[in-house]
């Protein structure tokens, strides 16, 4: 099959008049590598599709469930051709000329290495070629204790990873652009938890076990706290019941609703009052507004008439307010001595292609980390995805468990010895002014929430200086209200390679005629 690329799916839409944008004509290009399909294959899939929805429009949402309900259950042919060519796991040895090349010291190097006695090209584990429990004892690199042949008997590289392009691409990028080594200063950094353990979520506990009224305590608790923050913040002298019909002007505290199931628009917004507000839901009229930007759940303060107490028609919507930033008890500043950036690494899941087990992207990334010797590395899940089509079809042999435990051995083992752009900013602002890692509700149906947990570990204690939120969204990174948002999106995007992100961080930075300045000097995201 010849490569697809985004100019023959524009090509195949434009022919059935199908609107698209650049994010949607991304998505399917990425369906495409996943699903092994031609761009007229997947639009015609997609026209099929839309069609059978009452002609859906081209959407990221509706391309989700696309490929949740037509392309995951699709049938493909899996016959291959023997012989036809010959994929090759990297060995160890493809991975010590790239750290020969980069790390000077000989101590480094002997954790790359294997012992004297044994081949380095000896071949992989294979159901017809056993492995020896001696040679098993000795996968100490992270090259052969990632080998997706201890994972998966049919694991194979992805030739599509392989051979990608742009590597070590900026394609983000925030502050200083010119200047800044992007390399860490050796640093002795210490990484402490804001909060102390006892007011973090660090071990399991039963969950399943929710009342209905305890779910309506928390909601309530959070309408009360927010609503009152704002009441101070505006001088707003009361808050009126939303239902209540009267000719004038009232302001009402409440929690935005849909008013069914599908997605919230213009014509489907509720407002739910608190308990001390009656607790009613009266649907509103958004009209006399200019702009707004809602979501279910969120808590806001609306100005407006209700003449008939059937309808509220709202005519000034009040903005969030967000937390104060972090301010030390005690900043230890010297006028001669200004502290060394502190170089921040970050990335996200899945490590690998999602036509393969090979942790080939992770191992890349374990490169640039000798390479650059950041000072701090934040690596996120998943680490085994459980999406994952051959794990999805019980095609692993080892436990989730064991793989996610060799994943971290490796990256311990091979670091040792060193020293949608508006969209998501508008997403990043309702996080910080609603004071909440997920202020969604309903929660999305495949978030499973514990609200009484969730009221003590999910609310922002104030306004981080930095927040990484990774997401599906585009990758991303920008200054909301005073916080530097970073999206570092996925390491491997379907078949081929991702992005991840870095920051240069000044610690404890000084401050300009008394006014905050953001310790974010620079940013960037780099693609794999």
């Amino acid at each position: 099959m010849e490569s697809v690329t985004a100019e023959n799916i524009k090509s195949e839409l434009d022919t059935f008049s199908i609107a698209f944008t650049d994010e949607t004509v991304d998505k399917m290009l990425e369906q495409c590598l996943c699903h092994r399909l031609s761009g007229d294959e997947i639009v015609c899939e997609w026209f099929a599709f839309s069609s059978s929805k009452k002609q859906r429009p081209l959407t990221l949402d509706n391309l989700e469930q696309f490929e949740h309900e037509i392309l995951n259950k699709k049938k493909r042919s899996k016959g291959s051709s023997k012989g036809s060519q010959i994929n090759r796991t990297r060995d160890i040895n493809s991975i010590q000329e790239l750290i020969k090349a980069e790390e000077e010291e000989e101590n480094l190097l002997d954790s790359y290495s294997t012992p004297a006695k044994g081949s380095q090209k000896r071949a992989l584990t294979t159901p017809e070629n056993p492995q020896s429990k001696r040679s098993v004892a000795r996968l100490a690199s992270p090259g052969l204790m990632l080998s997706p042949a201890s994972f998966s008997p049919s694991a194979t590289p992805s030739q599509k990873y392989s051979t990608r392009g742009g590597r070590g691409e900026v394609v983000s990028s925030f502050g200083v652009v010119q200047g800044p080594r992007w390399s860490g200063k050796g640093q002795n950094v210490s990484v402490e938890l804001f909060e102390g353990k006892e007011e973090s979520l660090t071990s399991s506990y039963k969950y399943m076990f929710q009342r209905l009224r305890d779910i309506r305590d928390v909601l309530t608790g959070k309408i009360e706290e927010l609503g009152e923050e704002l009441r101070t913040h505006f001088n707003i002298e009361e808050f009126s019941p939303v239902s209540l019909p009267v000719q004038n002007s009232i302001t009402v505290l409440g929690q935005v609703c849909c008013d069914s199931n599908g997605k919230l628009n213009a014509q489907s917004v509720l407002l739910e009052a608190g308990q001390e507000q009656g607790g009613r839901q009266v649907p509103v009229d958004l009209s006399e507004l200019k702009e707004f930007s809602l979501f279910p759940g969120q808590v806001v303060v609306m100005e407006g008439m209700n003449a008939s107490g059937e309808k509220f028609v709202a005519t000034k919507l009040y903005e969030g307010i967000s937390l104060p930033f972090y301010t030390p008890v005690e900043v230890k500043q010297e006028v001669d001595e200004v502290s060394e950036p502190v170089m921040v690494m970050m990335a996200c899941g899945p490590y690998t292609p999602c036509d393969s087990l090979s942790y080939d992207p992770l191992i890349d990334l374990i490169t640039i980390i000798n390479k650059d010797r950041p000072d701090v590395c934040i690596l996120f899940g998943p680490f085994v995805d459980s999406k994952h089509e051959q794990i999805e079809k019980n095609q692993v042999t080892e436990q989730f468990e064991t793989i996610f435990k060799r994943c971290v051995d490796s990256i311990v083992e091979g670091t040792k010895g060193g020293t949608g752009t508006e969209r998501f900013s508008r997403i990043m602002k309702h996080m910080l002014t609603q004071r909440s890692y997920y202020p969604l509700y309903p929660p999305a149906e495949e978030v499973n929430m514990d609200y009484e947990k969730f009221q003590q570990f999910g609310q922002m204690p104030l306004t981080p200086d930095i927040l990484i939120a990774p997401s599906e969204l585009r990758y991303f990174i920008k200054d909301v209200s005073g916080c530097v948002c970073v999206n570092p999106a996925r390491l491997t995007k379907g078949q081929v390679g991702g992005t991840y992100g870095r920051l240069l961080v000044q610690p404890n930075p000084v401050t300009v005629e008394g006014k905050r300045v953001s310790p974010c000097i620079a940013g960037q995201v780099v693609k794999i």
